[in-house]
């Protein structure tokens, strides 16, 4: 930062009245001292006197040195404006700009004070200081300017700026490194606007391009000029290269061959130091203009009708000037779902003119309802083509679309977005192609969406590809995509199977209704817990966890068309089924008390088939299997102690107690005697359990390092689960943490 320094003249009469008085309104930070002079010197903050703060004078001030235009009228111009700056953005400061920080120069046009040039400057102006970096944040870098010349340095005002400068805002002064002559740096706006608009940005480029015809030229120079704030005013001269896939449509009685093509730049949508676009690879339509010369505004309008006019090219091969139009619908007066469909009329068929023609009519009515539109499916697209009935049509099969259907027009890309890719259909096999309407499609499909048409290759069957729904629910339920995967798996027992696809049969809108098939290698860490009157139950981990039950639609992912799941590697309970050929509803909601069914597995070695069900009380039952199984890897060396601690284990509370070594506790101290026993405070390294990882097959604890008290137990054979609660009561303690053996 800056500071000012003042002479202390005698440090030994200094006091707070003094430095009071030789600040005035400064701050005073320190005092320092010379070591040349030895003499002391107050240290006080560098403020401007007029704003008692730092300004922008301030900051212009203290960089005088670091320029010069060399010439002193010019220079203490300039620095009068800057001294003027006490705001905090700046508006009006004039500075001295490098010649060689202006490019691209260009002489415009002669005005009163004599030639005036365009320019771009490449740092661009002032907008505020930076406390950061201790220099003037800049924005528009590489903006456009105006330059005009001073003829008479000596004389320069700030009434004779303002009058040079008319509604222009100006920046600075520069100086001409080969005539010398000085030149005041303006903004280059439009004398319309008074800012910088459209227009000015078409000018700017007039240069960079020609039809290669002044009239041409001029009629579209006209009409960017005319574009101060409506861009859609403007007309653009296109090079015919960014022009593709030319395709003669038809003929105009007044204008002859009408073309399509693509554009690849898009249209003009806004500026920023270059033309922003949008539609790039947009289609457009190509009309002959027979007589370039006698082109005026009105002719546009009258050729383009409805159309937007975008601009003007030219065939390189023929020379014919063509005017380029928006290609539209001519009853929506836009481009609709219609058009998308129609351009594509050449790149598909079904090899059957009636079919064709019956497709294109429904996508040519689709204007703003893409539900209308048929399309041609190939029959490669489906897969998994399997035989499930008859109807009063003929046979009817399911099958996998890859693709998915049709949902709404993508413009960035230029082709249809599409819904449900590998998603279920219905194939319905036409038997007349010929005499197919919209109202026999209407009769097919009730009460299904159709989709399209495709073709068998092998037995040449037209077939009409519809949506496959639940004929209760009329649309896509938990049902049908439990019904679509019946081929893709078995229990190796029909009345298993049976049973199973039941359930999923009626589970339309409540997924919980539903059992599925669970491979037995999905479950692991299967261990005994008990017996109930069912027979043996056992506990285990199931890797994939359950169907997702937030509501029917969000269960199924219809992207990776398959069930979404929850709570993998879920703890369930298993019980066995001994005679799977009488198994009921009834009865699995009989042997499920208390818990919820999920399905059914089967032990490969046994052979028995065995319900899994979660449990109400899972977590605790989880709990005591994961201690049980690490009963082998502690002993508190004292049987006893070992049997009681166990026993609290597996007895499904939560009240849990574990044998704690005792090199995980520091900070020992003794701090009372109690009715059992000496009493110690100490820290606990690693915390009390909370629940188990599933994921790294452990338990999860709470509070490291935490504080806890160790009782002694002078009769440590004598533990029972009376005498522990008899300690947690007595000091009020919500749950006790272990047992501690005190040596």
């Amino acid at each position: 930062m800056f500071v000012i320094l003042k002479i202390l003249n005698n440090p030994a009469s200094i006091t707070l009245e003094f430095i009071n008085k030789i600040a005035v309104s400064y701050k005073v930070y320190g005092i320092t001292q010379d070591p040349k002079t030895g003499n002391f010197m107050v240290v006080l903050k560098d403020m401007c006197e007029k704003c008692k703060t730092m300004c922008n004078s301030m900051y212009f001030q203290r960089n005088f040195d670091n320029w010069t235009s060399s010439n002193k009228d010019i220079d203490k111009f300039i620095q009068y404006t800057q001294l003027l700056e006490h705001t905090s953005f700046v508006e009006n400061a004039l500075e001295w700009l490098p010649h060689d920080r202006l490019d691209d120069i260009k002489y415009v046009a002669d005005d009163e004070f004599g030639k005036v040039y365009s320019a771009k400057w490449i740092d661009g102006c002032i907008n505020k200081w930076d406390d950061e970096n201790q220099n003037w944040k800049r924005e528009n870098q590489n903006m456009f300017v105006i330059l005009k010349l001073l003829n008479n340095p000596a004389k320069i005002t700030l009434e004779f700026i303002n009058k040079i400068a008319v509604s222009h805002k100006v920046y600075g002064i520069t100086q001409d490194s080969e005539t010398k002559n000085f030149m005041v740096v303006l903004n280059d706006i439009c004398k319309k606007c008074n800012e910088v608009c459209n227009s000015i940005y078409f000018q700017r480029n007039f240069k960079n391009w020609t039809s290669g015809n002044n009239d041409i030229d001029k009629f579209i120079q006209n009409s960017q000029l005319s574009t101060h704030y409506d861009i859609k005013r403007a007309l653009e001269w296109i090079p015919y290269d960014r022009l593709y896939d030319i395709k003669y449509i038809t003929d105009d009685d007044k204008f002859g061959k009408v073309y399509r093509a693509n554009w690849t730049d898009g249209c003009i949508n806004g500026a920023n130091q270059n033309w922003k676009r949008k539609d790039r690879n947009m289609f457009v339509i190509l009309k002959i203009l027979n007589n370039p010369a006698s082109i005026t505004l009105e002719f546009i309008n009258k050729i383009a009708i409805s159309h937007k006019v975008y601009g003007i090219t030219q065939d390189p091969k023929t020379e014919n000037y063509m005017v380029v139009f928006k290609d539209i619908c001519g009853k929506c007066d836009k481009v609709c779902n219609s058009m998308y469909f129609q351009r594509n009329f050449n790149n598909w068929t079904s090899g059957n003119n009636d079919i064709d023609k019956f497709i294109q009519n429904t996508q040519l009515s689709a204007h703003d309802d893409i539900k209308r539109a048929l399309e041609w499916i190939p029959y490669n697209k489906l897969f998994n083509i399997k035989y499930i009935a008859d109807c009063e049509f003929g046979k009817v099969y399911s099958a996998k679309w890859t693709n998915g259907y049709i949902n709404e027009w993508d413009d960035e890309n230029q082709n249809w977005k599409r819904k449900d890719q590998n998603m279920f259909v219905i194939l319905k096999i036409l038997n007349n192609p010929a005499s197919i309407t919209l109202e026999f499609i209407n009769k097919i499909a009730v009460p299904y969406k159709v989709y399209g048409i495709t073709q068998d290759p092998k037995t040449k069957n037209y077939m009409v590809v519809l949506n496959y729904i639940c004929e209760k629910c009329n649309e896509v339920c938990n049902s049908m995509y439990f019904q679509q995967n019946f081929s893709d798996w078995t229990s190796g027992n029909n009345d298993i199977d049976k049973f199973i696809q039941n359930s999923q049969l009626s589970a339309h809108d409540d997924i919980k209704r539903a059992l599925e098939w669970i491979p037995y290698n999905k479950l692991y860490n299967i261990k005994y817990i008990a017996d109930d009157k069912f027979g043996k139950m056992y506990g285990a981990s199931w890797t994939d966890g359950c169907i997702s039950d937030n509501s029917w639609n969000n269960s199924w992912d219809n992207e990776n068309q398959n069930w979404k799941r929850k709570d993998q590697n879920m703890f369930v309970i298993l019980k066995i089924l001994n005679n799977p050929t009488s198994i009921t509803p009834e009865f699995i909601d009989k042997i499920a008390i208390p818990h919820e069914g999920y399905g059914i597995t089967q032990d490969p070695e046994t052979k028995n088939y065995i319900g899994i069900f979660n449990d109400k009380y899972g977590k605790y039952v989880h709990n005591a299997m994961c201690f049980q199984q690490n009963f082998n890897n502690w002993t508190s060396g004292n049987n006893d102690i070992d049997k009681f601690i166990q026993d609290a284990q597996k007895s499904y509370t939560n009240n849990v107690l574990e044998w704690i070594p005792y090199d995980r506790f520091y900070d020992i101290k003794y701090i009372a005697k109690g009715g059992f026993g000496k009493v110690y405070r100490a820290k606990w390294i690693d915390g009390y359990i909370d629940k188990w990882d599933d994921y790294d097959q452990n338990w999860k604890r709470k509070d490291q390092n935490m504080v806890v008290a160790l009782k002694s137990l002078n009769n440590s054979k004598n533990v029972t689960l009376e005498f522990m609660n008899e300690i947690t009561l007595h000091y009020k303690i919500m749950q006790s943490m272990g047992i501690y053996e005190i040596i």
